[in-house]
C-alpha cells in the first residue's frame, strides 16, 4: 500500500521501492543526500504515516484484521505510543511556531515527520533539526531512547518496557508505604 501511495505522488519507481523498504524496515535507506527534503509535502506525509504505522506492534494489526477493534484500542502500549508521539509533535512544533521560523502547518508537518522518523529509528529527515531549539532536540533525544512499540520494526527501549518500569516504580513506592502488601505488575 505504501508503494501505491508513493507512486500516486509521482515518485519515480526506484525511489518509491527504496523509500518503501527503508520505511518498512525502519532502517531509513535514503537514496538522496537530502533524504526526503527534496520530495513533495504529500510524499513526506505518506512517509510520516507509514513510519508511524511500522512503529506499532504487529499484534495490534492482527487484532484489527480479526475485527477485535475494542481490544486493539484498549492496548495500553498503543495508547502510550500514540500519546508520546502526539505530545512530542506538539512540543517540537511549538517552539518553531513561537520563534517564527515556520508557519503553523509547516511546523506541524516537519515536527510530525521528524518525530515519526526519530521515534521509529528510521532516520529520514526533511529539515535540519539541529537548527531547532535545545528543548526540541531534548524531546527528540528522549523519544529516540523510548523508541517504538515492542513487536514492531522500530528500535529503542520500546514503549512496553517504559510501561513496565513505571508500573514497577509505582509498585515499589506502594510497597514502601504498605510493607506487608503484595503488589503485582501486569501488562
Amino acid at each position: 500500500i505504501n508503494l501505491l501511495f508513493l507512486l500516486a505522488g509521482k515518485m519515480p519507481l526506484l525511489d518509491a521501492f527504496c523509500i518503501m523498504f527503508g520505511t518498512a524496515g525502519t532502517g531509513g535507506f535514503g537514496i538522496k543526500n537530502s533524504s526526503l527534503a527534496d520530495y513533495s509535502t504529500y510524499l513526506q506525509t505518506v512517509t510520516t504515516i507509514f513510519m508511524a504505522l511500522f512503529g506499532i506492534n504487529f499484534s495490534i494489526y492482527f487484532l484489527l484484521v480479526s475485527k477485535q477493534w475494542k481490544e486493539a484500542l484498549k492496548d495500553e502500549e498503543l495508547r502510550l505510543y500514540i500519546g508520546i508521539m502526539l505530545s512530542a509533535i506538539a512540543l517540537c512544533a511549538l517552539p518553531l511556531i513561537i520563534n517564527g521560523s515556520m508557519g503553523i502547518l509547516n511546523a506541524i508537518h516537519h515536527s510530525a515527520f521528524t518525530v515519526s522518523s526519530i521515534m521509529t529509528t528510521t532516520g529520514y529527515a526533511t529539515v535540519d533539526f539541529d537548527q531547532w531549539t535545545q528543548f526540541a532536540k531534548t524531546v527528540l533525544l528522549v523519544i529516540m531512547i523510548f523508541g517504538a512499540m515492542a513487536g514492531s520494526t522500530g528500535g529503542g527501549i520500546k514503549t512496553s518496557r517504559i510501561i513496565i518500569v513505571i508500573k514497577s516504580i509505582k509498585a515499589q513506592i506502594y510497597k514502601l508505604l504498605h510493607p506487608r502488601s503484595v503488589k503485582y505488575v501486569t501488562m
